[in-house]
């Protein structure tokens, strides 16, 4: 029952198979039983979990429904301001600041009927591709507890991967949903860019009356494809009153098959090698692609373009968190991220900075030229419906709080180029991506590539990730936790 998909829930739930109460007490019971050792839930009241679900039964005694995720349990990022629960994303100013109301995301998921069993475990401000802080004891990879889930999104993949939940919502603004998907075995969709202020998301810091987000998007992790087109159904529907989740009807080939698709792809990126388990991985997806009579072409991005985007990620990040801060707070973000760029390739220490303290002008010059990388970059989907690349530069490292280099094939490398380099691209040209999992290495770990598309083309990355996932491309368990 643990591994069942929430698609699968909801129509138990319907026929009478389980009953909302039941299923949620063994979500319970596995939470109670694997949270201590994974840390990934961080705040619950599973006494008003099965509140919820006893009244959600007796509503289907009365022939009634409130939706597709009627009695099925989720959870959703720490960040997501849920009434009753603090939000504090791990940052000690937050740690008593108690939302009035739920974010948009997470009212849509109760009134489609979803039972939510707590908020998942996040580095602090969302800052890191590990999850870690002072407020949170560490989460650790259910495929190895001496290693990350990735970040930010880290507790929600691994409650996923456990079966301590369904499916969960994250957030992405330079790998957060992707990276822990791809270290914890998971579906992952960052969709074109969807992310503002008025989510109920944070950062931005509340009651800073601020109205700028950018390069941010939110969206599901899940096990099963389903489940994230599931997820995504119920929480993106257009909001007429806020001008978001807009409907784009964009044409795109319906593309049935998998020799329908035109792939390109590519292994480095800035010359940063992926590693050899993550080229086998990718070897093994081209090979699956070609069997299937797919068009498959290996390409290389232009590496100035790559720069340019790269270092704009730098400053309008730079400039999104900023907002939030006094000027003395962003002086000391610029050392700490200087420190923790020193010796990375990106070399983009300086861009940062500029971030931290724009002007207009330069904000609207940073804006130009988003613009126009991002219309050069998208030049490449005229010849291919999906890019497939790295998600990182290989699977889930060991627990690394201070940043070191992270080993790779008998050498190091450096941890934001590990970590970032194959994900920043597709924020700063506010791109969807899915990443799907591939299996695992020989040491046991998952290995995630990703799928970016077109703006917009999310209902055709869904149908591609549902043909790999019958292709044989699925959610491997990890193995049981000795506790």
């Amino acid at each position: 029952m643990i591994y069942t998909s929430a698609t699968q829930h909801a129509c138990n739930i319907e026929s009478g198979v389980v009953s909302a109460e039941e299923l949620t007490k063994s979500y319970l019971a596995r939470i109670n039983q694997l949270n201590p050792t994974i840390n990934a839930i961080v705040a619950q009241d599973q006494e008003h979990s099965l509140l919820r679900a006893m009244e959600l039964d007796q509503l289907a005694l009365s022939g009634r429904s409130l939706g597709p995720l009627h009695g099925v349990p989720v959870t959703v990022k720490e960040c997501f301001n849920v009434k009753g629960f603090k939000t504090t994303v791990n940052y000690p100013p937050l740690k008593n600041y108690r939302p009035s109301e739920d974010s948009i995301l997470v009212s849509r998921l109760k009134d489609a009927g979803a039972i939510l069993l707590g908020k998942t475990n996040v580095p602090t401000l969302l800052a890191d591709s590990q999850t870690f802080g002072p407020l949170f004891p560490t989460a650790n990879n259910p495929y190895d507890l001496t290693r990350s889930t990735g970040g930010s999104t880290g507790g929600g993949a691994a409650a996923v991967a456990t079966g301590m939940t369904t499916f969960e919502i994250g957030s992405d603004i330079a790998g957060s949903i992707r990276n822990p998907a791809h270290y914890c075995g998971l579906f992952g969709l960052k969709p074109t860019q969807n992310g503002h202020p008025a989510d109920g998301h944070v950062p931005p810091l509340p009651d800073r009356n601020v109205g700028y987000l950018d390069m941010n998007s939110t969206g599901p992790l899940a096990r099963t494809m389903d489940d994230i087109e599931l997820a995504y159904n119920v929480c993106y529907a257009p909001r007429w009153d806020y001008l978001r989740y807009l409907p784009i009807d964009r044409e795109f080939p319906e593309h049935k098959k998998l020799s329908d698709f035109r792939i390109g792809w590519f292994d480095e990126i800035l010359g940063i090698q992926c590693s050899t388990d993550t080229k086998k991985a990718l070897e093994g997806m081209v090979s699956s692609l070609e069997s299937a009579g797919a068009q498959v072409e290996k390409i290389k991005i232009d590496q100035q373009l790559l720069e340019r985007i790269l270092k704009l990620w730098a400053k309008i990040f730079g400039f999104v968190i900023g907002q939030d801060f006094s000027w003395p707070m962003r002086q000391l973000l610029k050392l700490k991220f200087q420190r923790d760029l020193s010796g990375s390739k990106l070399e983009a220490k300086r861009e940062l900075h500029q971030g931290l303290s724009l002007n207009f002008k330069q904000f609207s010059s940073a804006q130009l030229e988003q613009q126009e990388l991002t219309a050069e970059l998208t030049k490449l989907f005229e010849a291919h419906d999906f890019l497939l690349s790295p998600t990182s530069a290989g699977p889930a490292f060991e627990h690394n709080q201070k940043h070191k280099p992270i080993p790779i094939d008998g050498d190091t490398l450096h941890y934001s180029d590990y970590c970032f380099s194959f994900v920043m691209p597709y924020n700063v040209t506010r791109l969807p991506v899915l990443t799907v999992p591939t299996g695992l290495n020989d040491d046991g770990l998952p290995i995630g590539l990703s799928f970016a598309g077109p703006h917009f083309s999310e209902k055709q990355l869904i149908r591609f990730g549902k043909l790999l996932e019958s292709a044989g491309y699925r959610f491997q368990a990890p193995p049981e936790i000795s506790l």
